[in-house]
């Protein structure tokens, strides 16, 4: 009986970390809509998790790959600043 019990908590285990991967590496298009369809299940919409997630999504909707182009804009090097491959103080070639 412990054997058993042991694979089917191992597979438990396997099927959440492929369910939280396939998520984190899913578009927020995607992610949007499988809210949707989980939205659709009696209960879900009014679930605490269920709205905490949906919000963090919509105020994050660049987490996603999307994301990238953005980010670099934010810390882009300022006009007349060095650039950040040059060491201050070496001899320019």
């Amino acid at each position: 009986m412990n054997l058993a019990l042991q694979y089917v908590l191992v597979g438990l285990l396997v099927a959440a970390g492929i369910v939280f991967s396939a998520w984190r590496l899913s578009s927020a298009r995607l992610r949007l809509r499988l809210l949707e369809a989980l939205g659709a299940l009696p209960g879900a919409r009014g679930a605490a998790w269920f709205v905490r997630l949906r919000e963090r999504l919509l105020a994050h909707p660049t987490l996603a790959c999307g994301g990238c182009s953005q980010a670099d804009a934010a810390h882009a090097i300022k006009p007349g600043a060095a650039s950040r491959n040059q060491t201050p103080g070496v001899l320019r070639r």
